[in-house]
Order: C-alpha cells, then structure tokens, then sequence
C-alpha cells in the first residue's frame, strides 16, 4: 500500500517545496494561493469523478499531484505550443488526455475495417444483433483470440431466448480493472462463451469480441507530455480551424 502511494508522495512534497521556495525567493505568497486553488480544485473534480464512476483512484491521485507539481502554467512553450486561457493547468492535461482517448476508437474501427476487408465477416455469431449495436461495436470492440492481453474484456454474453442459449452482444456491462474477482469472471466467460461457439460453429475457431480497458493514467501521462510540448491542444484544434490550416 506504501509503495503504490509512494509516487504520488513524492509528486506532492517536490511540488509543494518548489512552491515553497519560490514563494519564499521571490518574495511572492500569491504562488502559494494559486497551489491551494490550483490542490482544491483538482480535489473536487478529481472525487466527483470518482463517484461518477469516470475515474480510478490512481487517476484521481495522479491529477492531485500533478496539481502540485504545477501549480501555474509553464511560462515557456515552443513556437507552436498553445497557452492555456486558464491558470489550472491540470485541467490543460485533463483536457489533452480527454482529446487522445478518441483516438483508440478510431484505431479501433480503422482495424476492424480492415479486418472486414480481410475476411469479409466481422459478425457472424451475431446475425440478429440491431444495426447500431454492431455500429458502436466496431468503436468499442476488438475481435481476439484468448488468451487475452490484460485490461481486455469480453463483450459477449451467453442468455436464454425461447429455452435456448444464444450469444448476444453486451457492450454496457462494467467490469472493473482493480478487482481480481471480476477478472477471474470474465475470464471464466471467454472460455464459456468460446465453448459454445466452438460447438455450434462446426469446429471453426471463433474470435471474441472485446473491449481493451486501457487505465486512464495512460492518456493523463500522454496529456502531461503534449501539454508540456505544445499546451493546449484543444485551443491548437480551434486556433487551426480558425485560420484554415483544418478546414
């Protein structure tokens, strides 16, 4: 437990110290007021989501500490970079993470394109599912062989209709990645559901539809770099439409 808390202690104590000492040399206690906004405010939005159920714990430390860490805005960026227009530049790498997590749905349905290309087939097991649930799928989804990589679940379920049991897709269950017994479930899943179709499919080796759950302290890490490279990304994207440079 002291481990997994370790890097975040240490976020909090060089942060709060550098703030400490710059109040002090510069002779400047209004660095220390935008430290206790800056912590507060990350706080609140990092238990509202919490409680949301948008945010792990990690996640939520992570953007406590980084508040810390960064009390006010970089005061260089390179030539291209973006300032932010508010002072919490927490919420400049909350945003960036929050951009690049679309792009894993279209890396998502780029593969399974391609994969339709390939094989012509991408819901065979699933003839009756509605339209605009193999639509979400595609976004969402990714057909794998088991064993699967960790942070991958399946997005299939085995129900009964007319006394029969059938695969139907499920694409709104929740399964944590902090809870080994919802891991050991859903892998006890795939090896049923694999079961059934390997048994109703003529011995044709079946792929499983599955949802990666990547940890959000993935894109939060890739926010903090490209807000560090070039600042907000979202006023990037609006300041190129502006211009023309998108359109």
């Amino acid at each position: 437990m002291v481990e997994n808390e370790l890097t975040w202690l240490i976020m909090i104590i060089i942060g709060s110290s550098i703030a400490i000492l710059e109040a002090i040399l510069l002779q400047d206690l209004r660095i220390l007021l935008d430290l206790a906004i800056n912590v507060g405010l990350s706080f609140v939005i990092a238990f509202l989501l919490f409680y949301a159920g948008l945010f792990g714990g990690a996640d939520g430390k992570a953007l406590i500490s980084l508040s810390f860490l960064f009390p006010r805005p970089p005061s260089i960026f390179l030539w291209w970079g973006v300032r932010p227009l508010l002072p919490f530049f927490f919420l400049t790498i909350l945003s960036n993470a929050l951009l690049l997590t679309v792009l894993i749905p279209l890396a998502l349905v780029i593969k399974n394109l391609s994969d339709y290309i390939a094989n012509k087939e991408l819901f065979g097991p699933f003839p009756n599912e509605p339209l605009w649930k193999k639509v979400l799928t595609l976004f969402i989804g990714i057909r794998m062989d088991s064993p699967l990589p960790p942070h991958f679940y399946p997005l299939v379920d085995l129900v009964e209709v007319n006394g029969v049991l059938t695969p139907r897709l499920n694409l709104f269950k929740r399964i944590s990645t902090e809870n080994e017994e919802n891991d050991d479930k859903s892998l006890q899943t795939i090896e049923v559901i694999k079961e059934f179709l390997y048994q109703n499919e003529e011995n044709k080796i079946m792929r499983l539809w599955v949802s990666p759950g990547i940890p959000f302290i993935i894109p939060i890490t890739l926010g903090l770099l490209t807000a560090l490279v070039v600042g907000d990304l979202l006023l990037l994207i609006l300041n190129l439409l502006i211009s023309g440079w998108l359109i």
